[in-house]
């Protein structure tokens, strides 16, 4: 019998539906992503190969290489507490914080001031605080045995975590400069000690695994 042989023709697809498919996919994810903040502190942490991400809930406190701290809050409602029980525990200490100073509290990305410049830092953009980091103006919130203002925010925050979420020991983390003088990190365990907080994490850059 003879063969037939099938003519062979080539096969033309309409790819204008799918190009406009993905530009309108790439749109709505360039006009949805949240990009990561420019942050005030330029801290380059340690490398380690632990993968735990840092939970939104957690409280950060900082210490740069010129061994300065300096505290974040993840969440505008932790912010509220902690700034309503600094004000209650220390008003003999550091005077009143007004209305204001708390409402704007919550907008405010770090503390790096003492108590006492809070209520002109807190109207501050993000822009103007890196500025003040960079002429120096952003002292870090004091630690030192005479004018310990770090512990009286660690108190604050302890006192937070122990009245709303019965947590004996709140989230905290420690994030040190890889320059830093170890004895800023040092005073920083220190001050959680003295206010019963003895765990905490260690902000780490994930280190490059190399297969052998």
């Amino acid at each position: 019998m003879p063969r037939f042989k099938v003519k062979r023709a080539s096969t033309w697809v309409d790819m204008t539906a799918m190009c406009d498919v993905s530009f309108l996919l790439l749109t709505f994810f360039i006009l949805t992503a949240k990009f990561r903040p420019a942050e005030i502190v330029q801290i380059t942490t340690p490398t380690s190969r632990a993968e735990n991400a840092v939970a939104e809930d957690m409280v950060t406190f900082s210490v740069d290489k010129d061994g300065k701290a300096y505290m974040s809050v993840g969440k505008p409602e932790r912010k509220t507490q902690i700034i309503d029980k600094l004000a209650e525990l220390n008003q003999s200490k550091f005077g009143n914080i007004d209305d204001n100073t708390k409402k704007l509290f919550t907008r405010l990305e770090l503390v790096g001031v003492p108590i006492q410049l809070l209520p002109q830092v807190v109207k501050r953009s993000t822009a103007e605080l890196t500025e003040m980091r960079i002429s120096g103006q952003l002292a870090g919130i004091p630690m030192d045995s005479t004018n310990n203002q770090l512990g009286a925010w660690v108190q604050a925050v302890r006192y937070v975590y122990a009245e709303t979420d019965k947590l004996s020991n709140p989230p905290v983390a420690i994030k040190g400069d890889r320059e830093s003088n170890i004895k800023g990190v040092k005073r920083l365990i220190d001050i959680f000690k003295e206010n019963d907080v003895y765990k905490y994490k260690l902000v780490t850059s994930l280190e490059n695994k190399i297969d052998k």
